[in-house]
């Protein structure tokens, strides 16, 4: 009987000490924090059926950038078409869709040629516009619809069949008389301006209808500076030099006029890296981050 009450307050004993281990630690999430911003990291790696996104930091070929409406991201993807990330010699991008949170992501196109270079997402009428770096300095901008199809908007000339060739006029000017030709849609996605020198000391806007990209208009002013291009929020083209002390305004159907130069040259629409609200997203090498910059960073701060 004793050898018996023994063992029972043996066993009592284990069970005591069992039922007070201290639970294991939680390590916890990271968190950068100040009192001016507020930085918020997602995992956000591809599903396991789709190649995964190469490891690069924020300042490298991949691009991400909000829908106009800030609703969810684009997102392209880069690699070299033989797989070696390391040496983008014959590179290849695919563009992805997601919600911020990683959530509803899809891949728009298949693994398309050449490095993307910049990504407007106008979910709002229902496309993307891409600009590709081709060979020799040439590029191309290409219209995607939310179902993949892709339509050709306008390819640039390589670098040795520009349209202007000469060198900046003086040694007070670093640039040539052109503006980088550029295709940028408008604040609510239903017109395109494709924006270029037809020669040197000139610049040409043509405003395209987006569903159609049928030309509706176009203006051509002279410039004795290089020129830099963004749309006003309130629909018309902004033509800038780049010490910000000139400006015109470019709208259909009207001559250009001298306006107050723009307070900021980008973002120059409403897709960008920078969403309306002031949050900035960038890709730490597969972690999406995004970080709040105030809304005078935004589109609108013209």
């Amino acid at each position: 009987m004793k050898t018996y009450r023994y063992l029972l307050i043996v066993v009592f004993i284990i069970l005591a000490s069992c039922s007070h281990q201290p639970p294991k630690p939680v390590k916890p999430e990271k968190s950068n924090q100040t009192a001016s911003n507020t930085e918020q990291k997602t995992e956000s790696s591809p599903p396991e059926h789709q190649p995964e996104a190469p490891h690069q930091d924020h300042q490298g070929k991949n691009i991400v950038v909000w829908a106009d409406d800030g609703s969810k991201l684009a997102i392209a993807i880069q690699k070299n078409r033989e797989g070696d990330n390391t040496d983008l010699s014959s590179p290849q991008h695919q563009i992805w869709t997601q919600n911020q949170d990683g959530s509803d992501r899809h891949a728009l196109t298949d693994w398309r040629d050449y490095q993307p270079k910049q990504l407007f997402y106008m979910k709002q009428a229902g496309y993307l516009v891409v600009e590709s770096l081709l060979e020799k300095g040439a590029r191309r901008f290409d219209k995607i619809t939310l179902n993949g199809n892709e339509i050709l908007i306008v390819e640039t000339p390589d670098s040795e069949h520009q349209a202007c060739q000469q060198s900046p006029p003086s040694p007070e000017q670093s640039l040539p008389l052109q503006v980088e030709q550029t295709v940028i849609p408008s604040p609510d996605g239903q017109q395109l301006a494709h924006i270029y020198s037809p020669e040197c000391g000139k610049v040409t806007v043509e405003f395209l209808h987006a569903n159609s990209l049928n030309i509706f208009d176009n203006q051509t002013m002279t410039i004795d500076e290089a020129m830099r291009a963004t749309w006003h929020r309130e629909g018309y083209i902004i033509l800038a030099n780049y010490n910000n002390d000139k400006a015109w305004k470019v709208t259909p159907s009207a001559p250009p006029l001298p306006v107050l130069p723009p307070k900021c040259g980008s973002p120059v629409t409403t897709s960008s890296d920078i969403s309306l609200e002031g949050q900035k997203v960038y890709l730490d090498g597969d972690t999406l981050v995004t970080e709040e910059v105030g809304r005078d960073k935004a589109f609108g701060c013209q």
